[in-house]
Formats: structure tokens, C-alpha cells, sequence
């Protein structure tokens, strides 16, 4: 299995949004520039209530044959999502899920679907309100994509034949592994409805690709197959400031819930940066004299 396939089957909502021209940054609602500052500082937090959440889940599994396989392994992974967000003091409740979803609303009431490849990509027509004319720019766009959370929505939207067909083993001895690839991707969409980033976003914050011990962050494109995920603290403070309401919600309420929004005001008043692009990369390497091949990636060297 090429495990360095996995960087292209993370969320990409900031990358589509800017592509597409669908998600233009809209200034904070009546925030001065003061005032907007001090928000979306991380310096203080705030006091964050660290007592335990509960927030309610629906599991959606499309009925078409494509999700034969989702089906059998769905009730396999479902305790080993909430094993982990109750690592972060989380506790997730499962509740029915229909073919309509039921009252969604930020921090309280989730979704995640798992789809046919068409109803994928009709539901992603309509989230991010691709017009007809847009809609084979979009499809160059997703080409690699299988997921995409709708932090507005409250849903993440997921294609289990993209997923199964360019990630999934076939080997019937690697069903484990597979388990543990559709549970670690339906944990990292999840973190995304509950407030959570990239680890990979910016450089210089306070969340690593990966823990000290070497331990896959669950929020970063390190997460394919593997067994155990981790977090950090920060993660943890933002999850608990959102989810009650904090600073970090208030932060996503004063912006409509706009993640592109989010993240532009978060890089900018506490002086993140985003990671140079590998063509960037490719030029560096180049004027220091030591090129290497336009494939090559020194992020998959440790890969399994």
C-alpha cells in the first residue's frame, strides 16, 4: 500500500474555498480592529471549563451497494471514535440517523455522512454552492478528496468509494488496518465540527505534526492505518473553549462559522505561519545547491 497517498484524503475546505472563489473573507462581525484583536488571540484563552461535554452524534450510511463494505465495518469503529474524544473529555452520544438529518447545531448536535460518490458530490454541490458552471472546476479540485466538514453545517460529508478505492487493503489480512483508517478519518472530521485545525496548518504554533514520542497528531495527514493518534493540551483547551462557548466559539460565532475566516484572523493576530509550498521548497534546495526530484518529500521519510 503507497500510505503517502493519505495527504490528499484530509479536509481541504480552505484550499476549495479559495480555488473556487465561494468563501471570500467577510470582515468580523462589529468588531473594531481592537477589539478583533483581542479576540482571536491566543495569548489568553480565557478561563476554559474543562468539565466533561457530551455532544450528540448521528452516523448516516447511505444505503447504496457502494457502502457494503461501510456497513460491516461502521458498528466495528463507532466505540473506538468515542474511546478517543473521551480521551479529551468528550463523550459522544449516538443517536438515529435518517436519510434527513436531524436539529444540527454547533457543539451540541453533529453529523457525519457516508455517502455514494454521486450523492457525495451532489451534497458538496450544495454546501459550498458550486453553480453549474463551477462545477467541473470543483471536480479538478476534489479529484484526491474523499471528506469535507462543514463547520456551518454541523456535517461532514465523506465518499466511502473514494476512501475504500485509493486507501482501503484488499488483503483480508489487513482488516484491522483498515478499521483503524476508517475510525482515525471519521476522528480527525470530527475534530474539525469541533473547532479544531490542521496540525500541518501553520509552523509556529503550538500544535506538532507530531508528539514528542512520535505519535501521529489526530489532526494531521499522519493518520493512515494507524493504531494510536494523539493530541496535545492546546487542542484539548480549544475543543473545551469551543464546546463551552468560550472564547474559541465565540471566535467562529463572530465570523459565521467561516473556517477560511477563522484561520486568516487566528494567523494574523498571533503571527503564525503557513509551511512553504514544495515549489518553494524545490527553489530553497536549489539555491543552497542540493536539489532533489520535484517527487521527492522529506515529511513521508517515517512513514510506515
Amino acid at each position: 500500500m503507497n500510505f503517502s497517498r493519505v495527504r490528499h484524503f484530509c479536509s481541504a475546505v480552505l484550499i476549495l474555498a479559495l480555488l473556487l472563489g465561494l468563501a471570500a473573507p467577510a470582515p468580523a462581525r462589529d468588531l473594531t480592529p481592537r477589539e478583533e484583536a483581542a479576540l482571536f488571540s491566543y495569548t489568553d484563552l480565557g478561563k476554559v471549563d474543562l468539565s466533561p461535554k457530551q455532544v450528540e452524534l448521528e452516523v448516516y450510511v447511505s444505503p447504496s451497494p457502494e457502502l457494503a463494505a461501510c456497513r460491516r465495518m461502521i458498528a466495528q469503529v463507532q466505540e473506538q471514535v468515542q474511546q478517543f474524544y473521551a480521551r479529551l473529555g468528550v463523550y459522544l452520544v449516538y443517536v438515529p440517523a435518517g436519510p434527513t438529518p436531524g436539529p444540527l447545531a454547533p457543539t451540541q448536535r453533529l453529523r457525519v455522512e457516508l455517502l455514494s460518490d454521486k450523492e457525495w458530490l451532489d451534497k458538496s454541490f450544495k454546501a459550498f454552492e458550486v453553480a453549474p458552471p463551477l462545477r467541473l472546476r470543483f471536480l479538478q479540485v476534489c479529484r484526491d478528496k474523499c471528506a469535507y466538514s462543514h463547520v456551518p453545517l454541523s456535517v461532514t460529508h465523506i465518499s466511502f468509494k473514494r476512501f475504500e478505492q485509493a486507501q482501503l487493503s484488499a488483503d483480508p489480512k489487513d482488516d484491522s488496518l483498515n478499521r483503524n483508517w476508517l475510525a482515525n478519518l471519521l476522528i480527525h472530521e470530527l475534530g474539525h465540527l469541533l473547532g479544531l485545525y490542521h496540525a500541518h496548518e501553520f509552523v509556529n504554533d503550538p500544535i506538532p505534526v507530531r508528539l514528542p514520542d512520535k505519535t501521529p497528531n489526530f489532526m494531521s495527514q499522519k493518520i493512515a492505518f494507524k493504531k494510536t493518534m494523539g493530541f496535545v493540551e492546546f487542542q484539548r483547551l480549544l475543543i473545551h473553549s469551543y464546546l463551552g462557548h468560550g472564547k474559541v466559539y465565540q471566535q467562529y460565532q463572530a465570523v459565521g462559522f467561516d473556517p477560511l475566516r477563522y484561520l486568516e484572523l487566528v494567523k494574523l493576530h498571533n503571527g503564525y505561519r503557513e509551511p512553504l509550498s514544495q515549489m518553494a521548497k524545490m527553489a530553497q534546495r536549489v539555491k543552497k545547491g542540493s536539489p532533489k526530484t520535484f517527487d521527492d518529500d522529506d515529511d513521508d521519510d517515517d512513514d510506515d
